[in-house]
């Protein structure tokens, strides 16, 4: 019977190492893919100062192209559009529930629900008509499915089927993990700003990474085929390119959450490890005292 007993808690001291390797090795592999999405959204980020920079340049200018972009229209008619963002295979431990649970919090009245991320997509199907879903693609949006999912976004804006955009995400903050809703959409002046004050770079890195002065240059140009047609182009790239990395972001917090679950999990794959290693050892030496009494007799 403690033969037995030994082999048993043999090999369960033999899992617990491969369950330590398995789940040192995701928490290495999520913090590698943390620095690599903060690098690509610091990219995007230098490339939206780029274009606000002409864009301001183009205002100067051009003083009545200001005025017409200032008074633009918001679109009354359409519903909300929820979008939920989630890991897309899990391993953070319950941030996915949090996330959840916020966005069930905003879904009220009239609205569409988009999601991102397989798990998003299994827990809210069940429950509401999804009008878009993007998963399957090992936790950080593809390029080419964030410029499908935005080129859908400006079909229904256009068709007016889209009121209001809202963007229910995990984020890291100084005081940790956290779910937060942003509204993108309309997207002006003043809700850039608020996004890119969002958007926090949280490698050392690149702490410096801010918009520089826009310098006034004396050379003229024409502009083709008008300032007004320029300035909306940059208006919806800048759009694009905050939006994509808001998503970036909230996938680098996910990311983020697995590394820290990864590692309390291997501490506590030692902790139990420990404690077999000692009852081994334990019913190891009371067999061989046994053992010995035995032979005496």
């Amino acid at each position: 019977m403690k033969t037995k007993n030994l082999r048993f808690i043999r090999k369960r001291i033999k899992f617990l190492n491969n369950f330590q390797k398995i789940t040192k090795s995701i928490s290495l592999i999520s913090a590698i893919k943390f620095q690599k999405v903060y690098q690509k959204i610091t990219r995007i980020i230098f490339n939206v100062f780029y274009l606000l920079d002409i864009f301001e340049e183009i205002l100067k200018r051009h003083p009545q192209t200001s005025k017409k972009f200032l008074n633009l229209k918001i679109n009354e008619k359409g519903k909300n559009l929820i979008i939920c963002i989630a890991s897309d295979r899990g391993l953070a431990g319950s941030f996915d529930y949090f996330i959840f649970k916020k966005t069930e919090e905003i879904l009220k009245g009239d609205f569409y629900l988009g999601t991102i991320g397989f798990k998003a997509e299994k827990y809210f199907k069940k429950k509401y008509q999804l009008l878009f879903s993007f998963s399957k693609f090992e936790n950080v949006l593809p390029e080419d499915f964030a410029k499908e999912l935005l080129s859908y976004l400006q079909f229904l804006i256009e068709k007016e089927k889209i009121k209001d955009i809202y963007l229910i995400r995990p984020n890291l903050t100084s005081n940790g993990f956290m779910v937060e809703s942003l509204k993108i959409y309309p997207f002006d002046l003043k809700t850039l700003d608020e996004l890119l004050e969002k958007i926090k770079v949280k490698t050392k890195e690149f702490e410096g990474l801010k918009k520089e002065e826009t310098k006034f240059r004396e050379f003229k140009y024409l502009l083709e085929p008008s300032a007004e047609i320029i300035i909306k182009t940059i208006i919806n790239q800048v759009f694009h390119l905050v939006f994509y990395a808001l998503v970036l972001e909230a996938q680098a917090a996910l990311e983020f959450a697995r590394t820290i679950t990864m590692k309390k999990a291997s501490e506590n794959a030692e902790e139990i490890k420990e404690k077999e290693i000692l009852n081994y050892n334990k019913m190891r030496q009371q067999k061989i005292t046994e053992e010995i009494i035995d032979i005496r007799r």
